[in-house]
Parts: C-alpha cells; structure tokens; sequence
C-alpha cells in the first residue's frame, strides 16, 4: 500500500451530491453498489435510514474526510498513518473479486486464460489482436478470432483500478516501471471511462473490447466472458466464490487498520484479484449527526446471505471480529 494513497484518493475525487432525506449518508465504492443496497432495506432502519451514493472510492474517501458523509466505503484499505490523520475508523465489510471480462461472442462459454505479461501487454498497447500469438500459447486449442483488443480503463479514482493495478505491479517489472499501482489511469489509448457502469457500458458495446468490474456486476449484466488469471502458484483460476474464498482463507489481518491483503498469491486455487471493501466512519460521535455504525455493524454480522445474493463472500470469523470492534 503506497504510504501516500489518502492523499491520491482525495486529489482526484470529487464530492457526492447525496440526498438528504436519510438520516445517515454515504459515498464511494461502485463495487458495493448492490449489496449497499439490499445492506440498507434490510439494516438501514437502526441507523435512522441511511443512503448511498456509489461514487467512487475517491470520493467516498474524501466525502468522509471532509464531513460531506457520514461513511464513505473504498475497495482501498488506509494505512494507519492516513487513518489517524483524517481520524476515521476502518471497517471490512465483505469481499468479492475484480474479473477481468471481454466482449469477444467467439469466446462465449469457453475459457479464456490471461496472464500478468500478456495484460500488460494488452493494456500498454503491444498486443493488438485476440489471436496474437502469446495469447494463443496460453490458451491450446482455443479458436482466437483475429478481433482487434479495446483495453478499456478507469480515468476516474477507482478502487478497482487499484486492485487491478496492484495486482499487475506485484507480477510484473515492466507495468510496476509505470504505470504502477495507480487508483487512476491515463493510458492514452484504449477507452477511459468514469465509473464501473460505464466500464461495462463501454466493454459492452464494443466488440474485442476487455475492461475489469467486479464479478456481480459482470454477471449481471450478462453475455460476457470472466478471465482465468494466473496467479503466484502457477495456476489459472477463475473468479468464483470458491477462489475468493482460499484467498481469504490464506489472509493476513491487520490489527491496527483492520485491513486483510488478499494477493491470492498463497494457494494453488486462490483467485488473484480477490478484494475486501471497506467502511470509513469518524473516529468520534458527531455532535448533532446520526451514526453509520449501527447500520455497519448490523449488515456485517447478519447480511451474510444478502453479500451471497450479490457476488460477495461474507468476512470470515477474524474479519467479522475486527469489524465489530471498529463499528463500536
């Protein structure tokens, strides 16, 4: 984690317009968007009702900060010295994973296998078509069309980008030169996009195309094909519950910040881009101000089948400990 990530997050955010009808706002994270949203018709009452706008971790970081928010929820964990500076809390809140998917009709219903060197190579614009040949050497009897690739990416301050950024830098000397582990790109071809809706908008429509959301969110929105990736063990594993799942198994908590680091990196099924999101709330009540933790505290530990229903694997019991004693 970059000691100076409370500083990018805020640089490039802009702040929510929220509604105030709610008794508790929040901001951020568009991973969560739909979890956020069963999590408050189900919980939000203990909290005097609560809204969320999914805006980004960048702005949900600065909308907390600045006191525009009663939360903010980011896919970016703080460090201890930005939490302590900004004097907000962390709490997890259940994990998912960041898939790699493409637009490529050929491919529906087979499975397509993605290193770190062919990604980066894709993202920095050196390889060009889907039938190039280091695609074809990882995917043995796989009919490749010869579709032009369409690297699409986030331009705004994206969690996920970071997560996808990270993981490349962790595999990868010539992406860790630069970009590097960024919550920003600006790659300069491709297509740049604001926001996980207009990612998968923009894959969507364009044939060859390939970008990175959340799995909900690509299931959801359906006829796209998820990536294998391969991880530090040598293995190509999908995103699905189960790869999540090892890699949360394999975690190492922080006591401090109460952030986990899901590399994925430590099991031979660990999927590589596992993620946990996370809530921001003040460290102190604020006077005249209704708190989220009620709400936090309540969806964490009783919405573990709500965080199924939207692509999400619940906090195992370490996790759901942490957050109980973060929300107090």
């Amino acid at each position: 984690m970059k000691p100076n990530i409370l500083a990018l997050l805020v640089s490039v955010a802009c702040t929510a317009s929220l509604p105030a009808t709610a008794q508790v706002t929040g901001a951020g994270s568009t991973l969560v968007r739909s979890l956020m949203t069963d999590w408050i018709a189900k919980y939000g009452a203990v909290s005097g009702g609560v809204s969320y706008t999914p805006s980004g971790s960048s702005a949900g970081v600065k909308s907390v900060s600045d006191g525009s928010t009663d939360f903010g929820v980011t896919d970016v964990p703080l460090t201890a010295p930005a939490l302590k500076q900004a004097q907000l809390r962390q709490v997890p809140l259940a994990a998912t994973a960041v898939a790699i998917f493409v637009n490529v009709p050929e491919l529906a219903g087979k499975r397509l296998q993605l290193s770190v060197d062919v990604l980066a190579e894709i993202y920095k614009g050196n390889i060009k078509e889907w039938n190039h040949s280091q695609i074809r050497a990882i995917n043995k009897g796989l009919a490749l069309p010869a579709t032009a690739i369409v690297p699409v990416w986030r331009a705004d301050g994206s969690g996920q980008s970071y997560m996808f950024t990270t993981y490349m830098s962790r595999h990868s000397a010539s992406w860790r030169r630069t970009p590097g582990a960024e919550a920003r790109l600006d790659l300069g071809h491709g297509k740049g996009v604001r926001g996980g809706g207009a990612m998968i908008a923009a894959v969507k429509a364009t044939p060859g195309a390939l970008g990175y959301e959340s799995i909900g969110a690509v299931k959801e929105a359906g006829g796209l094909t998820m990536a294998s990736l391969l991880n530090s063990a040598g293995s190509f594993v999908a995103p699905t519950e189960a790869g999540i799942q090892e890699a949360l198994a394999q975690a190492q908590w922080d006591e401090e910040t109460h952030a986990a680091d899901l590399d994925g990196s430590a099991g031979n099924a660990s999927y590589p881009i596992a993620t946990l999101s996370y809530a921001l709330i003040p460290q102190s009540a604020i006077r005249g101000r209704q708190s989220a933790a009620p709400f936090l505290s309540a969806s964490v530990a009783q919405g573990d089948a709500l965080s199924a229903k939207n692509g999400f694997v619940p906090l195992p019991a370490r996790g759901k400990a942490l957050a109980a004693k973060a929300s107090r």
